[in-house]
């Protein structure tokens, strides 16, 4: 019998040592580096510790300045301790998975505890919050309890008072307040009092924006003052929940914490708010999201998201996301993603202010700020604010600062192209534009206008036939091309179709031509060209009129009365600009 009970208390111990082991394995901050570096910027010291420990940071850029020159010589530190050599102490470290938050907190909290005592089923704490440095008694710090999940905030007074249902023997109350350390106090019921100072709760990483969902329109319309002063206070995640049913965001099964709870499914009559959804959310009006939300989300009216968005989002008005989106996105007036889309977007407009690799869909606009890689319809226009690799095709025009890849619409614009723009007008900025001074067999003198970029461009031409009693003019448009052969020497041909006037526009009398020209380039900004021409004439004007010529009177070969002929010509000119 002894021998048992020595052998279980040896397993025991093996299983509590193991399992500490791999508690520790799991430590982000107690993980050890060595890292040499001098007078480099601190941005370029936390990349490297993420990339020697790996695992993310996750940090205000505004509090944390990463241009900042730091040295340091360390050898088998702690990840901890390696920031708070840097950081001097001025920042609290909180482990996500595969993420370290840094929170700015330079400051200490301190609870004085008026009263803890059980009434009912209820334990009661009350007391005061203050700063541990001054004394000042601190008013709008959050007080909550993480396992049960009920909070409150201190009055104008630094005064508080929880009341907590279901509590065990044991009750962990932590205080949080923006710019001060977390501090988390046990209370054993009717026993003692211990305290912990900056003990880690489960954090989750949010969206380092400091311009979370509170700042928005939506935002400031729907949540009240204390759900933001909690934002403030709180700047991660502090637990998970399967489920969550709101009235209003004020009215909730969470309560006051729901801003800071991940729910696997939220029910929201008119509106919720949390701090993420890893699962479905549905609002008959509107949803709140301080974090990411995965899987599905349908909102009657609008969605607002702090963080990234996965899966489908549907809204019957509005999608606002402050992260990236990786997702099918439906809304009827607008979709805005502030910062990457991974995915299809489809609304009346859509805005994206950082890359798009995907397709979005609109009947008035799609506008990308950087990098395009994928397809954009709109039914008035697109615009690419970056390098466009794709199809943009708008009703009315195109913009792309870039192009790689091929526009259709009426009006194309980009600055620079190494694609194609198909329109009425197609215009690229540091492209090809030329203007030409031709004659050929049909019309003594022809002023051409080229522009877009050397491997498709758009011509629109004119030009006479100044002969007397036998005159012709026309005009067109058409498009070219420009191989290069060497050097001086490139070949240029151009497909274009010209409307003849001969006295009269009752008729249709459309000259389309093929020119097979060559460039030789005679000096800067002037070539000299010329080829020949295969020619499709189609013409319903078989009587000349006085003063003006038929061009089929021009070509005795062309069959008499036949509508549709074809002949060889030729085209010879100068290229200038």
């Amino acid at each position: 019998m002894l021998l048992q009970k020595r052998l279980l208390l040896f397993i025991s111990f093996a299983l509590s040592m193991a399992l500490s082991q791999r508690l520790c394995a799991q430590s982000l901050l107690g993980r050890s580096i060595s890292i040499h570096i001098k007078n480099r910027p601190v941005g370029l010291m936390l990349k490297t510790i993420e990339e020697k420990g790996k695992f993310y940071f996750s940090y205000n850029s505004n509090l944390l300045k990463a241009d900042s020159l730091v040295s340091l010589d360390a050898d088998n530190w702690t990840i901890k301790e390696v920031l708070d050599k840097l950081l001097m102490r001025r920042f609290e470290y909180k482990e996500a998975t595969d993420f370290i938050i840094l929170r700015y907190a330079p400051l200490q909290l301190n609870l004085l505890t008026e009263k803890t005592a059980t009434e009912g089923e209820e334990f009661v704490i009350n007391g005061f919050i203050v700063d541990e440095h001054s004394g000042k008694k601190l008013p709008n710090a959050s007080v909550y309890e993480r396992n049960l999940l009920q909070s409150t905030l201190t009055d104008a007074n630094g005064f508080f008072e929880l009341k907590l249902r279901d509590a065990g023997s044991q009750v962990q109350v932590t205080i949080s307040k923006e710019l001060y350390k977390d501090t988390t106090i046990t209370f054993l019921r009717d026993v003692d009092i211990h305290r912990v100072t900056g003990k880690s709760v489960l954090y989750y990483a949010l969206n380092d924006d400091p311009d979370g969902i509170e700042t928005t329109s939506l935002g400031k319309l729907f949540l009240s003052t204390k759900q933001k002063i909690q934002a403030a206070n709180l700047k991660g995640l502090i637990a998970n929940a399967p489920f969550q049913a709101s009235a209003i965001p004020n009215v909730s099964t969470h309560g006051a914490m729901n801003g800071q709870i991940v729910n696997t499914v939220s029910l929201n009559a008119v509106g919720g708010y949390n701090a993420g959804v890893n699962g479905a959310e549905i609002g008959i009006i509107f949803n709140l999201d301080q974090g990411n939300v995965r899987s599905f989300q349908f909102a009657g009216a609008f969605n607002v998201v702090g963080g990234n968005v996965g899966g489908v989002q549907i809204a019957g008005l509005y999608n606002n996301v402050l992260g990236s989106v990786n997702a099918v996105q439906l809304a009827i007036i607008r979709n805005r993603v502030k910062q990457n889309l991974n995915g299809v977007q489809v609304s009346l407009l859509n805005s994206v202010r950082g890359r798009v690799s995907g397709v979005q869909v609109a009947p008035l606009g799609n506008i990308a700020i950087k990098n395009v890689n994928g397809i954009q319809v709109a039914a008035i226009g697109n615009v690419a604010g970056s390098k466009f690799e794709g199809i943009q095709l708008g009703g009315l025009f195109n913009y792309a600062k870039n192009l790689r890849g091929l526009q259709l619409g009426l009006i194309n614009i980009a600055d620079t192209s190494r694609g194609f723009s198909v329109g009425l007008l197609n215009i690229v900025r540091n492209g090809y534009h030329k203007v030409t001074l031709s004659t050929n067999e049909t019309l003594d003198a022809n002023l051409t206008l080229k522009s877009g970029s050397e491997k498709f461009y758009t011509l629109y031409t004119g030009g006479a036939r100044l002969r007397q009693n036998a005159k012709i003019y026309g005009m067109g448009m058409g498009f070219g091309t420009v191989l290069g052969l060497s050097k001086w020497l490139n070949f240029n041909p151009e497909l274009s179709s010209r409307y003849l006037y001969q006295g009269t526009w009752h008729y249709t009398n459309l000259l389309n031509r093929f020119d097979a020209n060559l460039n030789i380039r005679l000096g800067k900004g002037i070539t000299l060209i010329g080829g020949p021409s295969a020619n499709l004439y189609y013409t319903g004007q078989h009587n000349a009129i006085p003063g003006y010529a038929l061009l089929q009177d021009l070509h005795p070969k062309f069959n008499p009365g036949k509508n549709a002929n074809w002949f060889m010509g030729w085209n010879v000119g100068l290229n200038i600009f």
